[in-house]
Formats: structure tokens, sequence, C-alpha cells
């Protein structure tokens, strides 16, 4: 029994590791002067966040700006490091958090609503809404918890990173249209809308003229 549960410990292993994946190098051509994520970068790109979101976004309610102050810089400190298209990543905590204002978020800054599947991982249990079979319902689920947003931004990342459904998809050669198509065709979601609603959201907030701005105008 011990020799079996070995053998298919290496092979689990190999099977995750086949789906690992090297941090994302950057190129002169995409961003102009890349250095390294430290503490000083991320306060440049907050300060640069705030002032962005006060000359282009006046309109949104304060609930609305206090969150995009929030997970803006996390979202792209993970496009730096994978290609993860930070347009699609923040529509998709808006989307899946309520603008940050479900339980799951403001209690454990669970965005995304993900999921704990791991048997020895505490976890918090919530009820979310599915659709099965075109109908709605509501299931109750374990869900993972964490300290910080930076924390379940890079958790997500690793997420898509580990999971053999993209493993053929090169993140930083799709636009941010191209990855919410491909989340939609690769089944991530339940909503036969969801693609549809995240590029509603980028567009109507003006993501993909913030992520264009920052990255240009910063580093």
């Amino acid at each position: 029994m011990r020799k079996k549960r070995f053998i298919v410990s290496i092979i689990l292993m190999v099977i995750l590791s086949s789906c690992a994946r090297e941090p994302l190098e950057v190129s002169h051509d995409t961003f102009r002067q890349l250095r390294s994520y430290d503490a000083d970068l991320d306060k440049v790109l907050r300060k640069g966040t705030r002032d962005w979101l006060q000359g282009n976004l006046t309109d949104i309610e304060p609930y609305q700006r206090e969150f995009l102050n929030k997970v803006l810089v996390p979202s792209l400190a993970e496009e730096l490091k994978w290609g993860l298209p930070m347009e699609v990543m923040t529509a998709q905590a808006i989307l899946e958090s309520g603008w940050g204002r479900s339980r799951l978020a403001k209690d454990y800054n669970n965005y995304f609503g993900i999921k704990e599947y791991r048997k020895d991982m505490e976890g918090a249990y919530y009820h979310s809404d599915e659709i099965v079979k075109g109908k709605r319902v509501s299931r109750k689920s374990k869900f993972r918890t964490y300290d910080t947003p930076q924390e379940c931004f890079i958790d997500r990342s690793e997420w898509f990173l580990a999971n053999c459904r993209y493993e053929d998809l090169d993140f930083h050669d799709l636009n941010y249209e191209e990855f919410a198509i491909e989340l939609q065709v690769r089944g991530y979601a339940t909503d036969t809308n969801y693609t549809k609603n995240l590029l509603r959201i980028i567009k109507e907030y003006k993501l993909n003229e913030f992520s264009n701005w920052i990255k240009r105008s910063i580093l």
C-alpha cells in the first residue's frame, strides 16, 4: 500500500511540474523601463493609480474608487510577472466580489470566490450562486482566506499557471479581449454571459485605458 501511494505521489508531482511556468520576461517593446518590483515601485504605482482615478473616473461611487485603489496595483504586479491581463483580473475581482462588498471579500480578501479543496487547510464556509443546467442554485462551499489583497492575486495567478486547462496558453501573447474569450471557451464560468460581462466592466470603467497609461507613463 505504501509503495502504491508513493508511486501515485510521484505521478502527481510530474503532472503538476509539467504545468509550471517561469516568470514572464518583459521586453522593452512591451514596457519601457521595467524595474524589479519592490516597495519603491509599489509606492509609485499606487500614487499614480490614485491620481489617474481622480482624473479619469470622476463619477464613480466612493466604494468603487476605494476598491480600485485596493486591487489595481496587485493586479498589475501579477501581469508584470506572468502576463495575465490585469484588465481581466480586475474585472473578475469586481464581478465576483461585488466591488469587494461580498462577505467573503470583506472578511477574507477573497475577491474571486476561490474555493478551498485542500483538506488540510482551513477555510471559510459560505453559500454561493452557481448556474446549473441554466438555473441559478445556491450551494455551501469552503473558500480560501487571505490576509491581504496581494495574497489573493498571487494565489489567483498560481491557480491559472498550475491549471492544465490553460497550459497551452502564452498569457503574454493574449490581449485582454482574447483572454476573456478563452475563459469562456475553456469552461471557467457556468454563466454564458461571463465574458460579455467582463468586457462591459473593462470598457465602462476604462480599465484598458488605465493599463495602457500606467505602463506607458510610469513603468
